[in-house]
Order: structure tokens, then sequence, then C-alpha cells
């Protein structure tokens, strides 16, 4: 599902987010409602088209028994896109707490509120089908909740302009967001896929645990992405360049402090941690738990690298950037893992991340002026 709705979430919200919140600085409010209806369309025909030919395509690739479930899931393949963009929308007006609510804290609460109280009532029994539809249930809500705080919030202005479209500005700026993002997400699984082919299962299972533990690390920093993405935008439109490098560094300082416990508790306790939490067996991963928390930390002191890049207009630099950085652990996980499992599944994920990072790091100096990382000035 994750896959299928990739061309309508990935790099779409931060798409909106970037246009919204520089069109609505410019006062371009004609611009705003062309967007708005551009990407409610790309939306909507999107996902329509998508699980239109998904619902016809899956019984080529899923079992008989399995095809309902996967069909009634297609709702929530539909529907996903929708609350994720009205989210984006609510960001790029900068009413950041409100943009999460729907889709990250109403939904999910929802979802397992009624999930527990269906268990209670039914004594225990509950289907597969029944869980389904409760996911189903929570989005919709979410939606409706979002679509009402957009009618709240949205400007005045809107009413009385005409829409105005920049098809092909949009075009050239949405793709390469969807690539990119699209390749970071083959590059934070590609790892554990390489393992199990040139490894074994077990040893897959094993690393996937220590992956998953050790992206935990940047939170702190993406928390901070959340906040600042239409505020880097904005500023960056409006010139504000000072400001807005200050606001780069004190981000990526926080960030960077509030990370350093739990660095020191991954790297001073691994095998404690993974034994406490999944059991002695995962303590072998200790050592690659410990190589992948150390290049996640380095992601965390360049700081926000990648969005300043995504909405100050290098939309396409990231891309071939991230594509870099996927090259080249496919290619160290191929020699590596081989001859030292998931150590050596770790060392190339850990040296892919770095490489990505500094890469960007460099280019968001040589094309913006902006220092993201924690040496720079405020």
């Amino acid at each position: 599902m994750t896959l299928l709705i990739l061309p309508l979430t990935g790099g779409f919200s931060v798409f909106n987010i970037k246009h919204i919140s520089s069109y609505v600085a410019l006062k371009q409010f004609s611009n705003v409602k062309g967007l708005l209806i551009y990407s409610s369309l790309w939306i909507l025909i999107g996902g329509a088209l998508l699980t239109l030919i998904a619902y016809f395509i899956l019984p080529v690739f899923i079992n008989d028994n399995q095809i309902g479930f996967y069909r009634i899931g297609l709702g929530i393949a539909f529907m996903t896109p929708i609350v994720v963009f009205t989210g984006a929308v609510l960001r790029g007006l900068k009413h950041v707490v409100l943009g999460r609510l729907p889709n990250f804290t109403l939904q999910p609460i929802l979802f397992l509120g009624l999930i527990i109280w269906l268990y209670t009532v039914n004594t225990g029994q509950i289907t597969l089908e029944t869980i389904i539809d409760v996911h189903l249930i929570s989005l919709a809500i979410a939606i409706l909740l979002s679509l009402l705080l957009i009618f709240k919030y949205l400007p005045k202005e809107l009413s009385n302009v005409q829409p105005n479209y920049e098809i092909n500005k949009w075009f050239k700026s949405v793709l390469p967001l969807i690539f990119s993002t699209g390749l970071i997400i083959i590059n934070s699984h590609i790892d554990i896929i390489m393992v199990g082919a040139l490894a074994s299962e077990t040893e897959a299972g094993f690393y996937r645990t220590a992956s998953r533990l050790a992206t935990f690390v940047p939170f702190f920093l993406l928390a901070a992405n959340s906040a600042t993405a239409p505020y880097i935008s904005s500023l960056h439109t409006e010139g504000k360049k000072a400001q807005l490098q200050n606001i780069l560094t004190v981000v990526a300082r926080l960030a960077f402090i509030a990370t350093l416990p739990l660095l020191a508790i991954l790297i001073i306790w691994p095998e404690f941690i993974l034994t406490l939490l999944f059991g002695h067996a995962f303590a072998v991963a200790s050592t690659a738990l410990i190589i992948l928390t150390l290049a996640n930390f380095f992601n965390v002191a360049m700081g926000q690298v990648g969005q300043v890049m995504a909405l100050t207009g290098h939309e396409r630099l990231t891309a071939y950037t991230v594509l870099i950085a996927v090259i080249i652990n496919i290619g160290l996980n191929y020699i590596l893992v081989p001859q030292h499992g998931i150590n050596g599944a770790a060392i190339a994920t850990g040296v892919s991340i770095i490489i990505w990072n500094g890469l960007l790091a460099y280019w968001t100096v040589k094309k913006t002026g902006y220092v993201c990382h924690i040496l720079g000035k405020r």
C-alpha cells in the first residue's frame, strides 16, 4: 500500500507546504487557489485510478483466500493520501500542530479506541475485516476534521480571486520530490532485503531490529522538520536570510543536544537494550546498532539539509544526491554482507547516510548560502 500511494504522498506533502507558504508570503492568492485545485485533482483522480488499477491486478499477485482483504484495504490506500494532503495544506498555512493533529493524533487514537472497545464488547473476538473497517472509519473522521480546519483557516482573499495555474513549474517541482522520497524508502529497506538475500532470513531479522532502533536517533530533528518547514519556505521567499539562518542553527543545536542522551544509551548499552526489548538472541546485533546509531547521529549533526534544499528550489539536486547514496548502499552491501553479515550491512548503510548528508550539507551552503549543521552561525 505504501508503494502504491507513493506518487500521491511521498514528496507531495513537501511540495504543497513549500508552495503554499511561499505564495501566501508573497500574497499571490490566485496561485494558492490554483495550487489547491490542482493538488486536489491530483489526489482524487490519481487515487481513484491507482485504486481501480490495483483492484483488478491484485488477483495476479495475491492468493484467492486473501484477495478480499487487500481489496477492502484499497480504501485505506485511497483515503490516506487525502488526509496527508489536507495536513500539508494546514502546515503550509503555518498551522503546524493542527496540520499534524488529524493524521498523527486523532486517527491513531480513534483507531485504537474503537478496536479496544470492539474487542471488549465481543469478549476477545475480532476479525481482520473489522480491523480494516475501523481503520477506514478513523481515516474518514480524520479527513472530515482536516477539511473543517482548512475551510476555517484558508485566507479570505481566496474567495475574491481567480485561480492561476503554474502547471509546468509545479510538475517540475513535484517529480524530483516524489522520486527522492521513493529513493529514501528504498534506501531504508534495501539493506534488510540484501541481508536476507546474501546472508540469511534470521540475520535479516536481527538486523532489522537494530536498523529500526537506530531510526529513533533523528527523532528530534524530524520533529523539528515538521514544525519549521513552512517557515523555511516563507522566510526564504521573503529574503529574510539572517532570520532563517538563526532558526536553522538553533534547531540543529537543540536537536543535537536532545539526541545526546539517546546516543549515549544506544552506544554504551546496546546489548542490554536489545536483550531487554527483544530477547537474548538479538544481542548479536549490538555492533550493527552502534554503527547505525553513529551514522544517524551524523545526520542529526548536519541539521535540516535535505529539507532546506527541497524547500528552496533544489529538488533535483536532492534527488541526485539520494540516488548516489542508494547506489553506494547497494554496492557496499553486495561487497560487505557476504563477508561480514549484519555488521557489513550496517557499515554500508552508515557510509551511505554519511555521504548523503555530507553532500547535501555541502550543496546547501553552495547553492543557498545557509549553514544547517550545528556549527552554523546565528
